[in-house]
């Protein structure tokens, strides 16, 4: 017996619309009869006028069949994924440095974020936003005659290859071995040699292999935080090596400005050694207009709690000085005091050999001067220890300062003469400064 349709089937071979049907549907209808339908004329057809009736509902059903059909890919999609992300996202991560694998990955990320949205597309592929950004326009403004292969016409806030040149200098320096980069960085800002974000710093010490090692990085502690100069001290003890015997050192620093206020060195750990430091902190203290009332910070240790300490404590007249223990009459650690002994033998002391006291000595005298008045601290940056201890301000407004050099560099990158690249239409009317 011959078959028979329903209208609605035909009208769908008739419009072109047969996609929406079912495939193993459409296999099970001869050709002949797909063929017929198709070379029927439905113009002569009374009626047909009407046909536009039916329009929106196939385009609704067409836009649900596409759904459904980008779901499935989708879904397959994120299986896939699943199952190869372990091999692939170590692969990507070398497009950084692989500009042939960057730019296909760079293709496909615009293939995918037409469906997925970019933020989607890059999460997935385990790239963040800002690595997302510079790849664009590493792409976009690539030029080799720039150390950062961008061009400096079309993207004239970035640093200058004189600048960066002075910054390899900086910090290939061996003078300053023994400051951290954000140091490094805020002597550059006050000496005015160059004017660079934090980030530039790192960014181009690690493109140079330049690292600061550290003696230890331990977690950190939790410390007083003063709100002015002398209204906390701490004081301890450090164990040191002089001519393959123990030495020690006893330090106290005030907490605001984190200024070595005094220290000691001695063969041997005895309440005397950190007396003498004591002492030459308050010379110091006598010559700041505020300290009124003074609280010392020390630890348990039998240095700091003694007849000597507390004779000397009682005696002092010219100012108020209460001693309370860390971590038993207040909560709070001892921290800032050690943060200073890690700096010390962590930045200053490694591979320095001293045979006698009397080199020791030298070396420190030279060292607590170069932390306390040319050394930047991260707390007051640019302005030393020294500086905030005395309220004593920078020679230059900061802010000005940061802006100007902003303005000259984009002025100066904007007019350069860029080898690769042509000249645009909007920057043939650069100056000629």
């Amino acid at each position: 017996m011959r078959q028979k349709y329903d209208s609605s089937v035909v009208f769908l071979y008739a419009t072109g619309n047969e996609a929406l049907l079912p495939k193993e549907f459409r296999q099970q209808i001869p050709y002949t009869t797909i063929s017929s339908w198709r070379k029927a004329d439905y113009s002569s057809y009374i009626g047909n006028e009407f046909r536009y009736f039916f329009d929106e509902a196939f385009e609704g059903a067409e836009l649900k069949f596409n759904y459904r059909k980008q779901k499935r890919a989708l879904i397959a999609f994120a299986r896939s994924w699943l199952t190869l992300s372990v091999f692939l996202k170590p692969v990507l991560k070398k497009a950084g440095k692989d500009k042939t694998l960057r730019k296909k990955l760079l293709h496909a990320i615009e293939c995918m974020k037409e469906h997925l949205g970019t933020e989607k597309t890059i999460k997935l592929l385990g790239i963040t936003k800002s690595q997302y950004r510079q790849w664009i326009l590493e792409e976009q403004f690539s030029c080799f005659d720039s150390s950062t292969a961008l061009c400096v016409k079309r993207y004239p806030h970035q640093l200058a290859n004189k600048e960066i040149q002075k910054i390899k200098k900086m910090l290939l320096d061996p003078e300053l071995a023994h400051w951290p980069i954000l140091s490094i960085a805020a002597f550059g800002l006050r000496e005015g040699k160059i004017i660079a974000s934090l980030y530039s710093w790192y960014k181009y010490a690690k493109l140079y292999g330049v690292t600061r090692p550290f003696s230890r990085k331990d977690q950190k502690k939790i410390g007083l935080i003063a709100t002015y100069p002398n209204e906390y001290l701490h004081a301890d003890l450090t164990e040191l090596i002089v001519g393959g015997k123990k030495a020690y050192m006893s330090v106290v620093m005030d907490n605001y400005s984190k200024m070595i206020l005094g220290f000691h060195i001695g063969r041997r750990k005895t309440a005397h050694l950190s007396l003498v430091a004591l002492r030459k902190a308050i010379e110091v203290i006598l010559k700041h207009p505020n300290h009124s009332h003074i609280f010392l910070v020390t630890d348990g240790g039998k240095e700091n709690h003694n007849k000597l300490m507390e004779e000397f404590i009682r005696k002092s007249k010219t100012h108020k000085l209460t001693k309370i223990r860390a971590l038993k009459e207040i909560q709070f650690s001892n921290s800032p005091v050690e943060a200073v002994h890690k700096i010390m033998k962590g930045r200053y002391l490694p591979k320095q050999i001293f045979a006698t006291m009397k080199s020791l000595k030298e070396y420190l005298d030279w060292a607590v001067h170069d932390y306390n008045e040319l050394r930047p601290h991260y707390r007051h940056s640019p302005r030393t220890p020294y500086e905030a201890y005395f309220n004593i301000p920078l020679k230059f407004d900061l802010k000005k300062r940061r802006r100007n050099a902003v303005v000259k560099r984009v002025k100066k990158n904007s007019c350069s003469k860029c080898i690769q690249c042509k000249l645009g239409p909007r920057l043939k009317d650069c100056c000629s400064a």
